[in-house]
């Protein structure tokens, strides 16, 4: 019989520069530090109660190589987001705080901005669009089906068939 995971429970990463990355994942993520190991790993989590850890950084050794996004390996990890509205306000954290998009995409199943943290590692903020919205419009619900910078910024508003409170 298979193990039977419950979910995914936090993600641990090794970092350049330890300060650099706190302040990033505290600053423009919002996620607060809740607790740091007897080595300096530092522990964040949006829920104690929920998850005692999303998310570890450590410091690298020095000299370690940058990712490459062309090797096998993690490629991203999602930060789930409560509604359009986060998505919008996320980026314009991101815009204000010069953060580099990989791009911004409606998915059928979500909408998601995927973006770099300061040590090149791809990341994920996304709000679910409801299956009774994107069934109407899209027939692979994982699929890509366009940028959506223009409904982020508020340039336009959300197509038919995405719309995600």
């Amino acid at each position: 019989m298979p193990i039977k995971i419950k979910r995914t429970g936090h993600l641990v990463l090794r970092v350049k520069d330890l300060e650099r990355s706190k302040r990033f994942f505290t600053e423009v993520l919002g996620l607060p530090v809740v607790g740091e190991s007897q080595n300096g790993m530092l522990f964040f989590s949006p829920d104690v109660k929920e998850n005692h850890h999303l998310l570890a950084i450590r410091q690298a050794e020095d000299g370690a190589r940058m990712p490459d996004p062309e090797q096998v390996g993690m490629e991203h990890v999602a930060y789930e987001l409560g509604s359009f509205a986060e998505l919008q306000e996320a980026y314009r954290i991101f815009k204000d705080n010069n953060v580099k998009f990989r791009h911004v995409v409606f998915h059928g199943i979500t909408k998601s901005i995927y973006f770099y943290d300061p040590d090149g590692n791809m990341l994920e903020v996304y709000c679910n669009v409801p299956p009774e919205v994107y069934r109407k419009t899209v027939p692979n619900p994982y699929g890509l089906y366009g940028d959506i910078t223009d409904e982020l910024e508020g340039k336009s508003p959300q197509k038919p068939g995405t719309v995600v409170p």
